[in-house]
C-alpha cells in the first residue's frame, strides 16, 4: 500500500468531517458525536499551545474512563505529542517515576488524583502545565494548572505552529510493568494500523466454516430494528449450504481481509467512506475494562478510528449491574472484559436479575486467564454471541481465538502459531512442532518500536534473527505437533492478577523497608476470580516478630491497592539457592500448602 497518513489525528478527522452528528462518546446521559468531539480536542489542543506545549511532547493522563481520556489523547495527538497512560491507582514515587521517565511536561489528571500529584510535583521539574478534570477542579495558573472546563472554551479551529503529524511520529507510550518493578513505555507507532488487519481477518476468516452450524440468533437484528433482506439470508438454510462450501469460505474470506486492509491500513477517503457506510449498523463498543491499560485503550482506539461509538460505564468501580443496564439501554454489540475477573461477577449477577442481552454480538478478552466454565456458562445465558481470546502483551499482539455457543463443550484456550509467530530457543533456534522443546513466543508485524528511554531492554525484547524484527517478552511455550501452543508463563515471574501486572520484586523491596522484616519472597498462586492473586513467605530478622497484617498495611500505604499481598505466611526461612536467588517453584508449593492448611 502507498505511503499515506495513517496516523489517528488524521484518520480522526477525516472521519469526523463525513459523520460530524454521529454519537463518538457515550457516557450516562452524556452523548457526544464526532463533531463535537472533534472540537473539543481542538479546543484542549489549543489550550496546550497557549501553556507552551512543543511538539513531540510527552502528555501524561491519569483519569478512569471516560470522554475526556480519550479526548486527552487525540488532543495531544493532533499537536504531533506523545500521549501516555498513568495508572490512576499509583501513590506518589510511582507516578513521580512516570512523569520523570517519560519527561511529560503536561498532565490531564481528574481531580480525585491531584493529592498524589501535589505531593510529588515539587519533584517533577519538567512539568510545565496541568490540567484538572471534574467538578471540583480549581485552576492556578500562576502554578501552571488549569481547569478542563477552562481548556474547552479556547477556539474549536487547530492552526499548527509546526508540521503535522505523520507516519513517522509516535502514537502513544503504553506504559506497562516492568522487570526491575518499574513500568516501561512502550512506543508505539503507524505499524498498529497497517499490521492490526492481519491479526483480525484471520480470527474472522476461522469462523466462516462455522457458520453452517451457528445458532440462527446470531444474524438476528441489533437495536430492536427489523430484520433486513441480508439479516434473513443469512439465517436461510440457503446461506448455510452455500458457506459448508470451501469455495465459498475462501471467496468469502478474502472479501473479508480486503475490506478489514482498507478499513485499518487504507488512505483517508477509504477510511472516510468506511466508517460513513457503517453508520446503519454501528458497532456500538464498552470497554468494561480501564483504558489506562492496553486491552481498552486499544480497543477503544480501534472503534473510534473507524467511526464506531464507544460507551463508559460511570461509576468509579466496577458494577456488573450498571454494565449489564447499559449494554440494555445502548444496544451495546462488543463489549471489552479482561478474563475472570471481570466475567465471574457479571456471570453472577445475569443469575440475580434479567436483563436485554439481545444485542450482543461479541465478549472479548485478553490479559488473564478467562475460564471455559465461565464462558460456557456465558454462552448458554448469550447465545448469539462471540467470546475472543486474545493473546499479546503490550509488546506485541499475536492472535485471537474466537468461540460459538454451537462449538460443543469449550475447551482450555489453546493458541495456533501463525505466519507472523515463531517460537525460539535460547540459541534463537526455531522450536519445530511435536519437539517437546521449550521455547520463548516471538512475534512479528504488529509489534512497537521498542522501550523509550531503554535502548538495552529494547536490544532486548526486540531483536533481529535471520532478517526478521520480533518482540519476545518472554511467553515461555512448546508447540505440539498440529502448531498448537502450550503456554506455560512469563519466564520473568510477572505476577498477572485480575489484568493487572505486578513484578515481585517491587513488593519485596516495600516489605524489606520495615525493620522486622529479614527476607520476604512474592509468588503468584492460582486464584479462580483473579487468575492470580498475591501471596508470599516473610521471615522476620533475628530477634523480631512479624505482623503480618502491618506488612499488608505498610504495602498498601506504599504501593498501588493491586500490588498489595493478599496473604502473607511467616516462615523461619526463605528457599534460596547457594546462590543467593530464590527458588521460586519451592516458595510456591510452601505458600499453596500454608494456604491450605489456613483455609
Amino acid at each position: 500500500m502507498a505511503d499515506h497518513n495513517l496516523h489517528t489525528a488524521a484518520k480522526f478527522g477525516a472521519i469526523a468531517r463525513v459523520i460530524p452528528d454521529s454519537p463518538c462518546f457515550i457516557q450516562g446521559r452524556r452523548r457526544l458525536t464526532y463533531g463535537e468531539v472533534d472540537a473539543r480536542t481542538n479546543a484542549l489542543a489549543n489550550a496546550f499551545l497557549e501553556g507552551g506545549i512543543a511538539r513531540g511532547d510527552r502528555v501524561a493522563v491519569m483519569e478512569r474512563n471516560s470522554p475526556e481520556y480519550m479526548e486527552s489523547y487525540l488532543a495531544a495527538q493532533k499537536l504531533a505529542c506523545v500521549p501516555l497512560n498513568v495508572n490512576y491507582k499509583y501513590q506518589g514515587d510511582e507516578l513521580r517515576y512516570v512523569l520523570d521517565d517519560s519527561g511529560a511536561s503536561v498532565i490531564v489528571i481528574h481531580a480525585d488524583f491531584l493529592p498524589v500529584l501535589d505531593a510529588i510535583r515539587g519533584r517533577v521539574p519538567g512539568l510545565k502545565q496541568v490540567v484538572v478534570i471534574g467538578p471540583d477542579a480549581h485552576a492556578d495558573p500562576g502554578q501552571g494548572r488549569y481547569s478542563y472546563a477552562r481548556a474547552l472554551q479556547h477556539r474549536e479551529t487547530l492552526e499548527l505552529p509546526w508540521e503535522p503529524p505523520g507516519n513517522d511520529d509516535l502514537l502513544f507510550l503504553l506504559y506497562t510493568g516492568g522487570t526491575t518493578g518499574y513500568p516501561k513505555g512502550v512506543m508505539w507507532d503507524v505499524q498498529l494500523y497497517r499490521e492490526n488487519w492481519r491479526i483480525l481477518a484471520p480470527m474472522f476468516k476461522s469462523l466462516l466454516p462455522r457458520l453452517k452450524d451457528a445458532p440462527p440468533s446470531l444474524f438476528s437484528p441489533r437495536g430492536g430494528g427489523s430484520s433486513s433482506p441480508l439479516l434473513r439470508f443469512l439465517q436461510s438454510g440457503l446461506f448455510r449450504w452455500l458457506i459448508a462450501k470451501p469455495a465459498v469460505q475462501r471467496f468469502a474470506g478474502n472479501l473479508l481481509e480486503k475490506s478489514m486492509r482498507e478499513r485499518y491500513a487504507g488512505d483517508l477517503e477509504t477510511v472516510a467512506k468506511k466508517a460513513k457506510a457503517a453508520r446503519g449498523m454501528p458497532n456500538v463498543t464498552l470497554p468494561a475494562c480501564p483504558l489506562m491499560h492496553g486491552t481498552g485503550f486499544l480497543t477503544t482506539l480501534n472503534a473510534i478510528s473507524g467511526g464506531e461509538p464507544v460507551v463508559f460505564l460511570e461509576d468509579k468501580r466496577f458494577d456488573p449491574a450498571e454494565l449489564w443496564r447499559t449494554i440494555e439501554r445502548e444496544r451495546v454489540r462488543t463489549v471489552v472484559i479482561v478474563g475472570d475477573a471481570f466475567a465471574v461477577p457479571m456471570l453472577e449477577e445475569l443469575d440475580r436479575h434479567d436483563y436485554d442481552t439481545s444485542s450482543l454480538v461479541m465478549m472479548n478478552s485478553s490479559g488473564v486467564v478467562w475460564s471455559p466454565r465461565i464462558k460456557q456458562a456465558l454462552l448458554e445465558r448469550i447465545p448469539q454471541m462471540i467470546v475472543v481470546d486474545s493473546l499479546g502483551a503490550s509488546e506485541g499482539l499475536s492472535r485471537s481465538e474466537p468461540s460459538l455457543s454451537s462449538d460443543g463443550e469449550i475447551q482450555p484456550m489453546r493458541f495456533r502459531l501463525a505466519g507472523h509467530m515463531k517460537v525460539f530457543d535460547e540459541n534463537d533456534e526455531e522450536v519445530l512442532p511435536g519437539s517437546d522443546r521449550v521455547g520463548q513466543l516471538a512475534v512479528s508485524g504488529l509489534i512497537p518500536r521498542g522501550y523509550w528511554n531503554d535502548p538495552e531492554k529494547t536490544a532486548r525484547t526486540f531483536r533481529t534473527i535471520r532478517g526478521v524484527r520480533y518482540a519476545i517478552f518472554g511467553d515461555m511455550c512448546r508447540v505440539e505437533s498440529d502448531g498448537t501452543l502450550i503456554l506455560l508463563g512469563r519466564g520473568s515471574g510477572c505476577i498477572n492478577t485480575g489484568g493487572e501486572k505486578v513484578y515481585p520484586e517491587e513488593v519485596e523491596n516495600v516489605i524489606k523497608e520495615l525493620p522486622e522484616v529479614g527476607d520476604c519472597a512474592i509468588v503468584g498462586i492460582d486464584d479462580e476470580r483473579w487468575g492470580q492473586a498475591i501471596s508470599g513467605l516473610v521471615a522476620p530478622a533475628e530477634g523480631r516478630e512479624v505482623d503480618v497484617e502491618r506488612v499488608i498495611a505498610h504495602c498498601a500505604e506504599k504501593l498501588a491497592n493491586y500490588k498489595k499481598p493478599k496473604s502473607l505466611f511467616v516462615v523461619d526461612e526463605i528457599p534460596r539457592k547457594d546462590s543467593g536467588k530464590l527458588i521460586y517453584p519451592d516458595i510456591r508449593e510452601k505458600v499453596r500448602q500454608l494456604a491450605k492448611r489456613s483455609a
